[in-house]
């Protein structure tokens, strides 16, 4: 492996984290909302996007690129679909529908 794609394997796997702490920033946010509220936050669903994103990470990190690999790709959509869906449905209930 190339000096250059050791460092774009460690960047890859280092951006992972700060994603993952604001996911469970979010995460917490949504659980401190159901406990306050009794409204049903779905906040255990937040650790899919994580996983998710990690999983796609990991195997970026193991092919050695970060472009032109579909299964990451699909994992990283699936992931952002996932993560947008519970964002939206967080803020409507956080909002009651305003």
């Amino acid at each position: 492996m190339s000096e250059i794609n050791h460092i774009n394997t460690i960047l890859m796997v280092y951006t992972w984290f700060p994603l993952a702490a604001l996911l469970a920033i979010l995460l917490m946010i949504a659980r401190f909302f159901q406990v306050q509220t009794q409204v049903n936050a779905s906040y255990g669903w937040f650790l899919v996007p994580i996983v998710l994103f990690g999983i796609a990470v990991a195997y970026q990190a193991s092919i050695g690129k970060a472009l032109a690999a579909p299964v990451a790709d699909g994992l990283f959509l699936v992931g952002g679909l996932v993560l947008t869906w519970l964002c939206v449905g967080l803020y409507r209930r956080m909002t009651s529908g305003r």
